[in-house]
């Protein structure tokens, strides 16, 4: 659901960066603040999402911290949903293919960062996915464009962590 207004949000990053590099951090929300708290709007939701009503409500207690900082934080959202990873990788490589090839092509040099990395393990898991991700998209590409050259991997995916 998030992807489409992501894409668009990186797209229009890449084109006014003009070919400077771009570094994106990956969401880290404390997601329960973000979510419906009204019965209408979740009743809405639900809707739209082809859930029930229940089903919102529980995700949404599931959700919730006492101390965001000290729980689904950083890379640990990406972990615990590495869908959310998955989307935004897709959704920076998406808008950079696109930008690239436009009428009024930019060079884009986007750079991911991971964030509140502790462990090497973390880490690793997240640039995985990041990495598997542009992989897919580089041979959708290439399978689109009729192309067959090895993949050219121009981002980074970084933690801010500590050695």
């Amino acid at each position: 659901m998030l992807l489409p207004f992501q894409k668009k949000d990186f797209a229009g990053l890449f084109k006014a960066m003009d070919g400077r590099p771009v570094t994106i951090r990956l969401l880290d929300p404390p997601l329960h603040e973000f979510l419906p708290h009204d019965d209408g709007v979740r009743r809405k939701l639900a809707i739209k999402l082809g859930v029930s009503p229940e089903f919102i409500l529980d995700r949404i207690r599931a959700l919730h911290e006492e101390n965001p900082m000290l729980g689904c934080r950083g890379c640990r959202l990406g972990i615990l949903y590495p869908e959310i990873t998955e989307m935004q990788a897709r959704a920076i490589f998406e808008a950079a293919a696109q930008v690239m090839t436009a009428k009024n092509a930019v060079v884009v040099k986007p750079e991911i960062m991971i964030p509140l990395v502790g462990f090497k393990a973390e880490l690793a898991d997240q640039v995985e996915i990041v990495h598997r991700v542009a992989r897919e998209g580089d041979r959708a590409h290439r399978h689109r464009a009729g192309l067959s050259r090895r993949h050219d991997d121009r981002s980074t995916a970084r933690g801010n962590h500590r050695r």
